[in-house]
């Protein structure tokens, strides 16, 4: 990890983590790379891990396993290359730990108050949840 340095976090829209998967025959590295590109427009590097987190999603029935990396921003405002009409709607902010995890718990409360009736109403929540044990782990 890196120590000694002040954390500043990439949340986009309520909270939630930049995040992808891993391509075959790609490293998690290169998807890292990949995704934040395609889905941000901004470049990384000198990638470490932070940690895992486990989802039991009971309403697809389905186990998610989240690695969670740092990274030193390098550029921004490159071309993106958005998969779907959420993630051309991406709203970035940049925010120290502390108030990440403020704005995260906030927008936790939110959506559990909603009705986890469907995958969507509940994935949010995991993964604000995610996002929050992960910044746990930087602050």
């Amino acid at each position: 990890m890196l120590s000694g340095t002040r954390y500043f976090v990439l949340l986009l829209n309520e909270g939630l983590l930049p995040g992808g998967g891993v391509e075959s025959g790609e490293s998690e590295n290169d998807a890292i790379v990949r995704e934040l590109q395609e889905e941000l427009g901004v470049s990384v590097k000198d990638i470490e891990a932070v940690g895992t987190v486990v989802q039991y999603r009971s309403f697809l029935g389905k186990k998610y396993v989240i690695h969670g990396y740092t990274a030193l921003f390098d550029t921004e405002d490159g071309m993106t290359n958005p998969q779907d009409v959420g993630e051309a709607r991406f709203v970035k902010k940049w925010l120290a730990v502390s108030d990440a995890l403020t704005l995260v718990k906030r927008s936790i409360k939110a959506a559990e108050s909603k009705a986890m009736d469907s995958d969507t109403n509940q994935g949010k929540v995991f993964n604000l949840m995610t996002t929050r044990e992960l910044l746990e782990i930087l602050r």
